[in-house]
């Protein structure tokens, strides 16, 4: 509405100064016209009061330009047509009056009524000017003034009918030049107004529509038909990795290398679209992330070509991964469930049975040995059967206060008092003066520590195992986020490392690249962090080592630090 008012207001000023501008020329016009054919058009009367009454209306001139500055416009509007009204009667005075040829002025006022004024200032400028022209009349036919005849008098007798005749013509001309120019001018503001709202409704769905395409979570892109991009908006500068001054006038190819798009836009192609691939896609950068790029035509333009719309499927892709491996070892866990409490009934049958037979016979010490191997290895497939039912038949939780602290403190001397524990290796623990406590279950977080410690150790030679324990109010990494407090366990080798190959299957259950290994160890710290609701991240450098971190939140929610317990 402020707008609207505001066009209204600088339009009616342009129209006013337009007008002045004329009003002067005028003037000036009809001085020079005055002056040149003075003699050609058989002037003989003194010019003198003709030039008073148009330096009157440059006089005039002057105030309005005064009063634009100062009035409202709309005001200012009406004095301008007052004044001109009287200066046309001023000139039609020291023209001859009613023998003036020049009545035709009014018309020029009335008009530009129509275009500064609503329609009723119009008629009312034709009334004023018919007005005007009837006082000039009586005036002289009563004898009150005599006009000064610039040009021949005609000695028109008043009681002739040609007299009435010119007045009614006015009249007549006034009122319909008063009609049809406000009718032309009331048409011509409606038919601008409709213009400035349909542009300014245009303009404001191009910038809804920016708007959309600026904020939209999917990255856009479009090239011609050589593949040069034309437009990159901010989402895509995001995904792919190059900022709009890089991405630019350059070829799609250079940016996302890819025979599948390369095959869609050719032009043998192109008539299939819109179509779609999905490709892992390596930034600018170097970040790896899932694309899904829809491809479709752009050929409603004067230049045509594609649009490119990229979809960041990294975490669905991440999601469906984790859910096909959730699915597998949920169908692994059945499986072997029950096989696992077939083979370990007469495996407990077995174990004691040798052991009575070991005490009971008298052998020789070669038999003894071999004895107390079939017993050590009974004893060993005992404990991965009991680890396998621990990982597919997980116990459910029994939250308690666990200090963390001392539960860390307790795994480290277990391992220290290990039999394969090697002195070339050390463990430092790091961590807060304060005990950490945490509410959760207690044998399941020993789990996880007690893992993660044996991988750590079994994958070194020499070196150092450092284990970080902290507090926190919120974690956040790469695929995981939570606002919830809980404590970070970082634990950190100087061994092997693992292969980035490596890296997707390490949590499943039975891969192991250890030559002894069951291949349990980590997936069953993976099942337990996840149905704490945690998390667990791991970086690895082949060569140098590899730290895991995890993330258990506090099931209750209150995570407290008791000073030195």
């Amino acid at each position: 509405m402020i707008r609207n008012q505001y066009n209204m207001d600088k339009e009616l000023g342009q129209r006013i100064k337009r007008i002045m501008l004329l009003r002067v020329f005028f003037l000036t016009g009809f001085v020079g016209l005055l002056l040149t054919f003075q003699e050609r058009l058989g002037i003989t009367a003194p010019i003198g009061p003709l030039c008073v009454v148009i330096s009157i209306g440059f006089f005039f001139s002057l105030v309005y330009a005064l009063l634009f500055k100062f009035l409202p416009l709309t005001l200012t509007a009406s004095c301008q047509v007052v004044g001109d009204l009287l200066l046309v009667g001023g000139i039609l005075y020291t023209t001859g009056g009613i023998d003036s040829p020049i009545s035709f002025l009014f018309l020029f006022v009335i008009i530009a009524t129509s275009v500064m004024l609503p329609r009723a200032a119009v008629f009312l400028a034709a009334s004023g000017a018919i007005i005007i022209y009837g006082v000039l009349i009586d005036l002289e036919y009563y004898g009150f003034i005599t006009p000064v005849y610039l040009f021949p008098e005609s000695k028109i007798s008043f009681e002739s009918g040609y007299v009435f005749y010119i007045i009614f013509l006015n009249i007549v001309a006034f009122y319909t030049v008063a009609y049809l120019s406000s009718f032309l001018s009331h048409r011509l503001r409606i038919i601008k107004d409709e213009l400035e709202k349909t542009s300014f409704n245009l303009e404001e769905q191009r910038a809804f529509n920016r708007n959309i395409v600026q904020y939209m979570g999917n990255g856009l892109v479009t090239i011609d038909r050589e593949g040069i991009i034309t437009s990159i908006y901010p989402a895509g500068e995001k995904l792919i990795g190059f900022s709009s001054q890089e991405s630019l006038k350059q070829n799609i190819k250079t940016l996302i290398p890819s025979i599948q798009l390369n095959e869609l836009l050719t032009e043998s192609k192109s008539s299939a679209l819109p179509e779609q691939i999905e490709r892992e896609f390596t930034r600018n950068d170097g970040k790896k992330i899932y694309l899904r790029i829809k491809v479709s035509n752009l050929s409603d333009l004067d230049v045509p070509g594609f649009i490119l719309v990229f979809e960041d499927l990294t975490e669905i892709n991440f999601m469906q991964k984790k859910m096909l491996r959730t699915e597998q070892l949920a169908a692994v866990g059945r499986f072997s469930a029950g096989l696992a409490h077939e083979i370990r009934n007469p495996l407990t049958s077995l174990s004691g049975s040798i052991q009575v037979l070991a005490k009971g016979l008298n052998l020789e010490d070669s038999y003894k040995k071999l004895m107390n191997i079939v017993i050590k290895e009974t004893d060993r497939l005992n404990a991965i059967l009991s680890d396998f039912l621990t990982y597919s038949q997980p116990k459910k939780n029994t939250n308690t206060i666990v200090d963390l602290t001392q539960l860390v403190q307790d795994v480290i001397i277990l391992l220290k008092n290990k039999e394969d524990f090697s002195p070339d290796k050390k463990i430092i623990f790091e961590g807060s003066v304060d005990h950490i406590i945490l509410n959760g279950d207690e044998e399941q977080i020993k789990q996880v520590v007690w893992n993660l410690c044996i991988n750590a150790l079994e994958a070194m030679t020499v070196g150092t195992l450092s284990i970080k324990l902290r507090g926190v109010s919120n974690y956040h990494s790469q695929n995981f986020h939570s606002n919830r407090r809980g404590v970070v366990l970082e634990v950190i080798d100087q061994g092997c490392g693992i292969a980035p190959d490596q890296m997707e299957n390490i949590y499943d259950p039975f891969y192991s690249s250890k030559k002894n290994g069951v291949g349990l160890g980590l997936a069953t710290v993976y099942q337990i962090v996840h149905r704490n609701e945690g998390a667990l991240d791991v970086k690895s450098i082949l060569g140098k080592g590899t730290s895991f971190i995890v993330f258990l939140p506090d099931l209750e929610t209150s995570l407290s630090l008791a000073s030195n317990l």
